[in-house]
């Protein structure tokens, strides 16, 4: 089965063999290879959160939004699947699509693609890839894959990343880090805003005065993430950070929905952000809430 094929009918990555997936996991693996750890674009820009397996939205997601010039998921791709298999489903065809589009599809990396690196919890991949496909082979192909994979894109005046900000950091320290350092990983895909209730014990929280030096150090105005359940659809710090979580899991936490965030042209607040929700099973327009 080719990539066109998987990519025109989703459901195909279902009849995948591990032979099939760990030809294409190569392949992509070279895509990952040529991207910095920072992607600098232009153009339409939508952000979808943590999907965690959420198979079915993530097709949705595709359908709506595929017309926009980069469509950033932000990380969070595996565990916590709300159906079986869910997360090999999903990550698998996202891989497709990042091989047949490798500059539509951009895959950051979450601290659940870092567990090789800082351990997570629940991280149930490597015993999902063994049940569907009879050993974990595979879950060593996988985490090649997740170390090659990008951190942040700055675009339309926002910043993007998983969880957290690099405190000190300008645009070209961000164009040089590494992509697995135990240090960056901390504070790009682990950390929380202060004004989270959610507690980790691991990670480089920042609070509103932090948040705006960093982005007027790195020449941004917006910051959009995901990570933190309790914040999803919730614009802090000043209309300066937005949170959204892009799975069904979630769709009840923070301030509810199945969230995707677009910037037409560039940013200045996140009231500029086009939010959308899809937790009804149908594209509605978001009404962002605030805190301070």
């Amino acid at each position: 089965m080719n990539v066109e094929e998987v990519v025109g009918n989703p459901d195909n990555v279902k009849k995948l063999t591990a032979e099939a997936v760990e030809e294409y996991l190569g392949k992509v693996l070279e895509v990952f290879k040529k991207e910095k750890t920072l992607l600098e674009l232009n153009g339409r820009i939508a952000f979808v959160g943590d999907t965690h397996g959420d198979f079915e939205t993530t097709k949705a997601v595709i359908k709506r939004f595929f017309g926009v010039d980069h469509l950033v998921f932000l990380g969070d791709y595996i565990d916590r699947e709300p159906v079986k298999w869910g997360a090999v489903y999903n990550i698998v065809y996202l891989l497709f699509l990042k091989q047949l589009y490798p500059k539509k599809i951009v895959l950051l990396k979450g601290n659940h693609e870092s567990n090789h690196v800082i351990p997570c919890f629940p991280h149930e991949f490597e015993e999902e890839l063994t049940r569907r496909y009879g050993s974990n082979r595979l879950h060593k192909r996988f985490v090649e894959v997740f170390s090659a994979m990008p951190l942040m894109v700055l675009g339309n005046n926002v910043f993007a990343a998983h969880a957290g900000i690099l405190k000190g950091a300008d645009r070209d320290t961000l164009r040089v880090i590494g992509k697995n350092d135990p240090v960056i990983l901390k504070s790009i895909v682990w950390s929380d805003p202060v004004v989270s209730q959610v507690f980790r014990g691991v990670g480089d929280s920042f609070d509103g005065e932090e948040l705006k030096k960093f982005l007027d150090d790195v020449d941004a105005k917006v910051f959009v993430r995901g990570h933190t359940p309790d914040l999803s659809g919730f614009s802090i710090y000043g209309n300066r950070c937005l949170t959204i979580l892009s799975s069904r899991l979630y769709r009840g936490t923070g301030n509810g929905g199945v969230l995707v965030a677009v910037a037409e042209k560039n940013m200045f607040s996140v009231d500029e952000l086009v939010v959308e929700d899809f937790s009804s099973g149908r594209w509605r327009r978001y009404l962002v809430a605030k805190k301070p």
